[in-house]
C-alpha cells in the first residue's frame, strides 16, 4: 500500500467503537476509503494516530471522506479518459525526473513554482501552463495530505500509460516537493535533449543519468503517444496515427514509413510521413547501429 502523508485510510470497518458509532449515527457513518486527517487532537503522525485508534478508549475523529488511494487513481483515470491528456501528463513527469544529470537535480515538482527555474525553462514549455492546471483539481483533494505533488506527477503518468492501452506499471512513492523554485534545476542544458540533435547528443544527455542504449531506445517509445506543437517547441505533429494509443507503432513507423526532411513554418527541420513526423533525435535511433537493434526488437514485439 503507497505511503500515506498524513491520512490514516480507513480499508475496512468490522465492530468496535467505529461499528458503535455507525449504528448510532446513521446519517454520519463512517465508511470504507474515507480517511481520518486526526485522532484525539493528533493529526500528521500516522503511526501515532494508528496507536490512539487501538488503545484510547473514547475517540473524537476528523474524517476526510473519500480520500484514498484507489480513489485518487480512479480520479486520475476519469481526467484521462475525458480530456485525453495522457500524453502531457506522461511529459510532466518525464521532465520533472529528467533534469537529473547524474550529479543533482530530481523529480521534486520545482516546476510548478512560477518566477524562473524549472518553471521557465523552454524545454518545460506548456508543462505549467497546461498540465499543471489540468491536476489542479486533484492536487487540491489529495495534496499533501495524501501524496506530494510530484508523486502525484509520476502517478498520473503510468495511469495515463495505462489508460491509453500500455502495461500496468507499478509506482513508488517518496519524492519530496521542493517549497524554493531555487532548489530545482535553473537551466536545460545536458539535462535535457534537443530535438534536433544526433545519437552523440542522446547519448550525451542519457549516460549520465545511468542509462544505457536500450533505455534510450525503450524512453522514446514514449513518442508513440502525443505530438509536438509550434509553439511550444518549434516542432510540428504527431509521431503516430493514433496519438492516445499506447503501443509500439513508433517503433514501427521509424522503420516501415518513408521520411522526408523538411522544414516547417517555425524553422525547424524534422522528418514527416504524411501527417506524422519524427524529430531529428527520433531518427538517430534508426542512424546508429546500436540504437537500431532495440528498435527493431520493440517493433517486432511489443512485450520485449
Amino acid at each position: 500500500y503507497m505511503a500515506e502523508r498524513s491520512v490514516l485510510p480507513i480499508l475496512v470497518i468490522s465492530g468496535g467503537l467505529a461499528e458503535q458509532w455507525n449504528k448510532e449515527h446513521p446519517e454520519r457513518k463512517m465508511n470504507a476509503g474515507d480517511g481520518v486527517v486526526e485522532v484525539n487532537g493528533v493529526r500528521g503522525n500516522v503511526a501515532l494516530m494508528l496507536e490512539k485508534c487501538k488503545s484510547d478508549p473514547t475517540l473524537e475523529l476528523t474524517i476526510c471522506k473519500c480520500l484514498t488511494y484507489n480513489h485518487l487513481v480512479a480520479d486520475l483515470e476519469k481526467l484521462i479518459s475525458i480530456k485525453g491528456c495522457g500524453p502531457i501528463m506522461i511529459r510532466l513527469s518525464w521532465h520533472d525526473a529528467g533534469v537529473f544529470n547524474g550529479l543533482d537535480g530530481c523529480p521534486n515538482a520545482a516546476m510548478r513554482l512560477p518566477g524562473g527555474g524549472e518553471y521557465a525553462l523552454g524545454a518545460n514549455a506548456g508543462l505549467p501552463q497546461v498540465a499543471i492546471p489540468l491536476l489542479q483539481a486533484i492536487s487540491e483533494k489529495y495534496v499533501p495530505m495524501l501524496i506530494s505533488h510530484a508523486d502525484l506527477w509520476a502517478l498520473a503518468a503510468n495511469v495515463a500509460i495505462k489508460v491509453m492501452g500500455g502495461p500496468d506499471i507499478p509506482t513508488n512513492f517518496g519524492r519530496y516537493d521542493v517549497p524554493d523554485k531555487k532548489e530545482g534545476a535553473q537551466s536545460a542544458a545536458g539535462r535535457l535533449p534537443d530535438g534536433d540533435k544526433d545519437a552523440k547528443h542522446l547519448r550525451d544527455i542519457f549516460y549520465p543519468k545511468g542509462f544505457t542504449d536500450k533505455d534510450i531506445v525503450a524512453l522514446s517509445g514514449a513518442h508513440t503517444v502525443g505530438a509536438c506543437h509550434a509553439e511550444r517547441s518549434g516542432f510540428e505533429g504527431a509521431w503516430t496515427d493514433d496519438k492516445l494509443k499506447f503501443d509500439n507503432s513508433y517503433f514501427q513507423d521509424l522503420l516501415n514509413k518513408k521520411w522526408d526532411f523538411q522544414t516547417v513554418k517555425s524553422g525547424n527541420k524534422q522528418y514527416m510521413s504524411g501527417k506524422t513526423m519524427m524529430l531529428t533525435t527520433d531518427m538517430a535511433l534508426i542512424e546508429d547501429a546500436k540504437f537500431k537493434e532495440y528498435v527493431q526488437k520493440y517493433a517486432k514485439d511489443q512485450g520485449a
